[in-house]
């Protein structure tokens, strides 16, 4: 059973925490406010080292605004635990806290600082921030001095530029160590790495302490050592980035003000306040040049590091292009697509979906078992995209909830990838990953053009495959055109030499008897009607054959005309009433082409009828509507199966849909046994 916790409890542990949170700030503040005051040579609560201001900066930059009253309950109670009147110590107050919520919104709108301070935007951004902001400190801690009357308006200045070097050398100096050594992510270093760190702070503090102790070496040599702290200071940037660079700031900059306070080194004046204004003008070059050192180290290694993964993106993309040109099966072409997705992409599980009309289809699957993909499946319905819609759709998993059905999903982040070719939707790549960080921007990049990859593949392959198809049809074609063409050439000659030869030959018998009846006028016209009738069916015949050829009406009267014949002398001939009917077709003319491609259509279909149709009626209907022509034969036969009926098996048939589809058409056949035959016919007329 899950334990659940009431509302109020909730509340009260959520409010316990966060004054938690202020009162460690608090305190933490309050604590270096009493190392900064240590150093308060011109007034006492002005000091320019002032910790509490970088403390503070980087507090809300971590944790956000709400952690505010920290930095006032700081000021606050510190001021007054050191002796300052209520409103000397509100003042103070008053002006620290709004500095640090005023260069936290300024960071964050205006720069869009990284914690990391990783960019030099972010550096050149937090230099500027804090040299406006800690003006508001400084101005209004300095008036507040002067209000109440605990300071001479004559060093006004002098107080203020103390003030405001204190708060920005804090701002400078503290919050970026606080803020790169909490911000970034926790990186081991290696032993050799370690070693070079250890010896590197080992040497700056050794140099450091030598340039700001009391040694007895002075004048201009001792001056001029101050310049070596920058090629470690430099070194820390190059080889170490950010901590590097912070912690070397931090660490030069505690020996010199310890060095300083205390009248040693090459910033010690006869004023303590002077020589630590001095020394946090040197410390803010310090600092200026380590951050933007490092900030432009960390950006070029990071533009190295993705110009080196995009080069491996490019390898990887170039090995599936040249892997998936060695495939030329489409269930292959899958199985190759989700493998090398799981291998070479660092995905735990990757699988294809087809589209069809009864819905999606699982075509392959690497990672799984398909069944554990049907199972996910149910779970993962609530992020699916559309059917038929190509969107990319990113989802990070892992947390049960009602779109999981409760369960939860032993991967943490979930992507599908819609594989389009022209446009045109082929089906969907789902990939499953256990990093919730996997599909970043990048990768989505990488993973999309993988799919555009993929999609072309397949396309290939499908077109490979119809083009196998087609061939085998046109090899098919041309063997049946020439066995058609034999088979004409048969029939015709069998036409000529069975009836019309025989037919001239009784003819020419008919004229040698004519000859001899010259003298019986009577026989004479028997044999002249014998005569005419034979010359009538020779007639016939030839016509019949020339029709069955190409009948001439339809060059000259058109194919309502021609149909109109033709279909008159089918029902003359055969047994079978065929019922003819022309909608939207008066008066218009098709073209040659068109008119010859309905025509033999019918023809074909009416020759099936008498062939394999066991009809006892046929109905033939040509319509014209919103630029279509539509021929349609029906009978009502026995049928036959539609499964059963390859259009390139049956030469007929196919040479039907061929001469539509030349025309830009559709051809269909439907039938089933017993309930006879519809084939339709439809062509775009723009005439």
């Amino acid at each position: 059973m899950i334990k659940t916790h009431p509302p109020n409890l909730v509340q009260t542990k959520s409010l316990a925490i966060y004054l938690a949170k202020i009162l460690i700030l608090a305190i933490i503040y309050h604590l270096a406010a009493r190392v900064g005051l240590k150093m308060a040579y011109v007034q006492a609560n002005t000091s320019p080292v002032w910790p509490p201001t970088g403390i503070g900066l980087a507090a809300l930059l971590i944790f956000g605004y709400r952690l505010w009253p920290g930095i006032s309950l700081g000021v606050l109670i510190g001021s007054l635990l050191t002796g300052a009147p209520f409103s000397l110590a509100l003042g103070i107050t008053i002006g620290n806290t709004l500095e640090a919520l005023m260069a936290v919104y300024f960071l964050k709108k205006l720069v869009g600082l990284h914690n990391e301070i990783d960019r030099i935007q972010d550096v050149i951004g937090l230099i500027l921030v804090s040299l406006a902001c800690t003006t508001i400190g400084a101005s209004i801690g300095t008036l507040t001095l002067m209000l109440t009357g605990n300071g001479a308006w004559q060093t006004f200045w002098a107080i203020w530029v103390t003030w405001w070097i204190g708060d920005l050398l804090g701002a400078l100096v503290v919050a970026p160590v606080l803020l790169t050594w909490i911000s970034l992510s926790s990186a081991r270093l290696n032993k050799r790495l370690s070693i070079e760190a250890c010896i590197l702070l080992i040497l700056l503090a050794v140099v450091t302490w030598f340039v700001f102790s009391s040694l007895p070496l002075s004048g201009v040599f001792h001056q001029a050592m101050i310049y070596v702290i920058f090629p470690f200071v430099i070194w820390a940037a190059l080889r170490f980035e950010q901590r590097g660079a912070t912690i070397a700031i931090f660490l030069v900059s505690g020996i010199a003000i310890w060095g300083t306070s205390q009248g040693m080194g090459p910033f010690s004046l006869e004023s303590k306040n002077d020589s630590l204004v001095l020394l946090q003008t040197f410390m803010a070059v310090v600092a200026l040049t380590a951050l933007i050192l490092a900030a432009a180290t960390i950006e070029r290694r990071k533009a190295t590091d993705s110009l080196q993964q995009r080069v491996a993106e490019l390898a990887i993309l170039n090995e599936s292009s040249k892997t998936f040109l060695d495939s030329f099966e489409v269930t292959s072409i899958f199985k190759t697509i989700c493998q090398l997705a799981v291998t070479r992409l660092g995905l735990e599980v990757a699988w294809i979906e087809t589209w069809e009309e009864g819905g999606s289809t699982i075509a392959t699957v690497y990672g799984i078992a398909p069944d554990q993909v049907r199972g996910l499946k149910a779970q993962l319905q609530a992020y699916d995209p559309p059917q038929d819609a190509p969107q990319l759709v990113v989802r990070t998993l892992g947390v049960p909830s009602s779109a999981t059905q409760g369960a939860k999903i032993p991967y943490s982040s979930y992507a599908v990838f819609p594989l389009l070719f022209s446009n045109r939707l082929i089906g969907t790549l789902r990939l499953l990953s256990k990093r919730k960080d996997y599909f970043t921007k990048d990768n989505q990049v990488l993973m999309q053009s993988y799919a555009n990859l993929a999609a072309v593949a397949i396309q290939n392959s499908l077109l490979l495959d119809e083009i196998r198809r087609s061939n085998r049809q046109l090899h098919g074609l041309s063997q049946r055109l020439m066995k058609a063409q034999e088979e004409e050439r048969l029939n015709l000659s069998r036409e000529l030499h069975d009836e019309s030869g025989q037919l001239l030959t009784a003819l020419t018998v008919q004229l040698g008897l004519l000859d001899r009846s010259v003298d019986q006028p009577e026989a004479l016209r028997q044999r002249i009607d014998v005569l005419k009738k034979t010359a009538n069916t020779i007639q016939e015949n030839l016509h019949k054959l020339a029709v069955n050829l190409r009948p001439a009406s339809l060059d000259h009267l058109g194919l309502v005309t021609t149909l109109r014949q033709y279909i008159a002398e089918f029902n003359r001939q055969y047994d079978i009433p065929v019922d003819f009917e022309a909608v939207g077709m008066e008066g218009r003319r098709l073209s040659i082409d068109m008119e010859t491609a309905l025509f033999r259509i019918i023809q074909e279909s009416l020759t099936n009828v008498i062939l394999h149709a066991h009809a006892t009626r046929v109905d033939v209907l040509l319509n014209l509507h919103n630029q279509h022509v539509v021929a349609i034969i029906e009978d009502d036969g026995i049928g036959f199966l539609d499964s059963s009926t390859g259009l390139e098996e049956h030469l007929g048939l196919f040479g039907m849909r061929e001469r539509i589809e030349m025309l830009g058409g559709t051809f269909t056949i439907e039938s089933s046994p017993g309930k006879g035959t519809t084939v339709r016919a439809e062509v775009p007329c723009n005439d």
